[in-house]
């Protein structure tokens, strides 16, 4: 986007300037309802956003704020990281995340608890 330069997806950063080669758009599905959330930015979730949002009716497992995910581009990725006070573990492809996060691939599950709350996660270019 800072130089017009097309670069193949698997770049972590463009070929001419270096600028982050980060998909825009994630695009996050429940796997219960359907329903999805566009983001641009980096964004909180919790049981609010799974009631709400998704219509989830096991948001009841989710904690007030429960994740974040972030567009770290230092990493050159969009990571999900879990957030303090959440009693459910979040889980990436089934495996509980650490503090420090895990970088999201499109494709990938972000669950709580390993089975509950499942969002699937998409790329999109814009």
């Amino acid at each position: 986007p800072q130089d017009g330069t097309e670069n193949l997806a698997a770049e972590r950063r463009c070929l001419v300037c270096r600028h982050p080669n980060l998909p825009r758009v994630v695009v996050l599905r429940a796997a219960a309802t359907g329903k999805e959330a566009v983001l641009t930015e980096s964004v909180k979730f919790g049981r609010a956003v799974f009631a709400h949002r998704f219509a989830d009716p096991e948001a009841v497992f989710a904690a007030e704020l429960q994740f974040e995910i972030v567009r770290d581009e230092a990493r050159v990725a969009w990571v999900v990281r879990p957030l303090p006070g959440a009693v459910n573990p979040t889980c990436y492809n089934g495996t509980p995340i650490g503090q420090a996060g895990v970088e999201l691939a499109d494709g990938g599950v972000i669950s709580v608890s390993r089975s509950k709350l499942r969002l699937q996660v998409r790329f999109k270019k814009n």
